[in-house]
């Protein structure tokens, strides 16, 4: 049985990820209300889901069954002051925030324990997600199945450790922004080349499938995967191009775990 009226905290990016996973699969909540204070990205939300009730305060989630948190962890204790006016103890808090783990989310809460958290991806965007939720001690195993039965529709939903999710922020949450400029401009070349538009997406985008399955399927190590095409152009460049990587995402780990 899905949520049937849920609550948004935030009508930002991965609200409307969240949304369009759903709608693309038929499966919008009768009753999604949302809380956000900017103008702008609340009339962006309404343009792209007139279904959605939008509101300005907290209060007006009041009645939902699951509230997601989807604001940036500076506003985060603020949104909780606001959260404890409308509690009851069956509602079911799902957090979207990193940096706050379940015991802080719970504390702030005056003890609420039915608090879950999810780490979602953009790719959830057309329900190719890889999301990893972690839950608290006052959900019982058909609560867990009810969230994952709904959320499922993002994507993959494993259940993770807590003390994990920062770590998956930092390298699946955030990995499509590691990337996504490189396989863009992969696109823009094959346009240059003489590719369509159309044909030089198919191209990368099949392309970035299938190299994905090799590195899980295949069983090869990393050196015999690349070792499966004869030349590596960027090889003289990689290690400055691993040691980039290696300083930019171990910073934003320490940042998220402090």
């Amino acid at each position: 049985m899905f949520y049937k009226s849920v609550g948004f905290v935030g009508g930002g990016r991965i609200t409307r990820v969240v949304l369009n996973a759903w709608k693309r699969k038929k499966a919008l909540p009768p009753e999604v209300r949302v809380t956000e204070i900017k103008a702008e990205v609340a009339d962006k939300l309404k343009t792209m889901f007139p279904e959605v009730q939008l509101g300005s305060k907290v209060e007006g989630l009041a009645g939902s069954e699951i509230i997601f948190l989807a604001v940036h962890p500076p506003v985060l204790p603020e949104v909780l002051e606001e959260l404890k006016k409308i509690l009851k103890p069956e509602m079911v808090i799902c957090s979207f925030v990193p940096k706050f783990s379940l015991a802080r989310v719970g504390e702030a809460l005056d003890g609420h324990n039915r608090i879950i958290r999810m780490n979602p991806l953009a790719t959830s965007y057309v329900n190719a997600g890889y999301n990893p939720a972690s839950f608290g001690p006052g959900l019982s195993a058909d609560d867990k199945n009810r969230f994952l039965s709904q959320m499922v529709l993002l994507g993959q939903v494993p259940e993770v450790k807590d003390e994990l999710i920062e770590v998956y922020a930092s390298i699946s949450a955030m990995g499509p922004s590691y990337l996504w400029f490189l396989f863009y401009e992969l696109v823009r070349l094959g346009e240059e080349f003489g590719l369509t538009r159309e044909q030089s997406l198919a191209a990368v985008s099949s392309m970035l499938i299938g190299a994905a399955r090799t590195m899980a399927e295949s069983g090869l190590s990393p050196e015999e995967a690349m070792d499966l095409i004869p030349a590596r152009p960027l090889a003289e460049d990689e290690e400055k191009i691993k040691e980039l990587y290696r300083q930019k995402i171990k910073a934003i780990y320490q940042k998220l775990k402090t």
